[in-house]
C-alpha cells in the first residue's frame, strides 16, 4: 500500500507537469502513457492488494466514471465545440481525479494536505519561474498564485474551518475569473488542473483527523 501511496502522488505531479510542458510541444503528450501504464500496474500487477485496497479502487473509479459522465452531458448541453484540447482534459482530470481520491481516503487529513498543498505550490512556483523568469511579472504572479497557497496550507493544518474557506475562496475567484467571459475547452483544461486541487483541498481541509 505505501508503494501505491507513493505511485498515486507521483501520478498527480506527472500529470500536471506533462500538461504543463505540452504548452511548448505537443509531443510531449506521449508522456501521459506513464501514468497509464502505472495504473495498469497498480490495478493488474501489484502484489500488496488487500481487502481495503480493492474497496478504494472500486470507490474512486466509480466516483470519477459518474463524473466524467456529468461532465460530458455538461458540454453536449453547452454545444462546446470539440477540439484538440477536449482529448487532453479527458486524459488529465480523470487521473487526476481518481489520484486525489484515492490519498484522500488513505491518508490522514494533515497529511492529505500537506502532500496535496505542497505539490501544487512547487508545480505552480516551477511554472511561474519557467514562464516569466527573475522578472516583476513573475515576482506579482508567484505572490498571488504559489505564496498564497503555501499560506493557505500553513493555515488550514492548524485551523480547520478556516483553511477550508480559504481554499474554497480560491476555488470560487477562480471560477469566476475561467468563466466570467467566453467558455471554452482551453478554460477547462486549465480549470480542471487548478480548480480540482483547491476544491478537494477545500473539502479536505474541512474533515477532523482521523475521518475518512
Amino acid at each position: 500500500m505505501v508503494t501505491n501511496k507513493f505511485l498515486s502522488v507521483f501520478e498527480i505531479v506527472l500529470i500536471v507537469g506533462v500538461t504543463i510542458v505540452i504548452s511548448l510541444n505537443r509531443w510531449f503528450s506521449i508522456l501521459y502513457f506513464v501514468p497509464i501504464f502505472i495504473e495498469v500496474y497498480k490495478d493488474m500487477f501489484s502484489k500488496r492488494t488487500d481487502e481495503f485496497e480493492r474497496l478504494l479502487k472500486y470507490k474512486t473509479s466509480n466516483i470519477t466514471l459518474y463524473v466524467m459522465i456529468m461532465i460530458s452531458a455538461l458540454f453536449l448541453l453547452f454545444s462546446l465545440k470539440a477540439t484538440n484540447d477536449i482529448f487532453y482534459f479527458y486524459i488529465l482530470f480523470p487521473l487526476l481525479l481518481k489520484n486525489l481520491l484515492y490519498i484522500g481516503y488513505i491518508y490522514q487529513r494533515n497529511k492529505v494536505i500537506k502532500v496535496t498543498g505542497y505539490t501544487l505550490f512547487a508545480i505552480l512556483s516551477a511554472f511561474t519561474l519557467l514562464s516569466h523568469g527573475f522578472t516583476l511579472e513573475g515576482l506579482m504572479e508567484f505572490i498571488f498564485l504559489p505564496l498564497l497557497l503555501l499560506i493557505s496550507t500553513w493555515i488550514a493544518l492548524r485551523f480547520r474551518w478556516i483553511g477550508s474557506i480559504l481554499f474554497s475562496g480560491w476555488f470560487l475567484v477562480l471560477s469566476f475569473f475561467i468563466f466570467r467571459n467566453e467558455f471554452n475547452v482551453v478554460k477547462i483544461l486549465v480549470y480542471s488542473l487548478l480548480g480540482t486541487p483547491l476544491l478537494f483541498l477545500g473539502i479536505q481541509s474541512f474533515r477532523k483527523e482521523g475521518e475518512l
